[in-house]
């Protein structure tokens, strides 16, 4: 592992060998990491993200311009009361797979 350390309270920089990620680390705190595959984590995140590329679920076409959705629900998914939810379908749930919406959430499906 490479370390790069500016003070004891200052950012660190560490190339982990094994997976050729990247973790930055506060004090001895892993902050956020860059794995070899681009994907980025990190604890707490702050901007508008106005000028981010990328990100919004997946898409076709260019600038992302039209938003798509799976065809079918594998998994068990819960709204808690304080979310909504929005699916272009048509949508199947799968065999002994469950979509439950508490009250107040709404799930639409278009």
């Amino acid at each position: 592992m490479s370390t790069i350390k500016s003070s004891a309270e200052d950012l660190t920089l560490n190339a982990d060998g094994a997976g050729n990620d990247i973790k930055f680390q506060s004090n001895g705190v892993e902050k956020a990491s860059l794995t070899d595959a681009g994907v980025f984590t990190a604890t707490s995140f702050a901007g508008s993200g106005a000028s981010l590329t990328g990100v919004g679920g997946p898409s076709l076409g260019t600038d992302a311009i039209i938003r798509t959705n799976g065809l079918t629900i594998s998994e068990n998914v819960t709204f808690v009361g304080d979310e909504n939810g929005i699916t272009y379908g048509p949508i199947t749930v799968a065999a002994t797979y469950t979509v439950t919406v508490t009250s107040p959430s709404v799930w639409h499906i278009l």
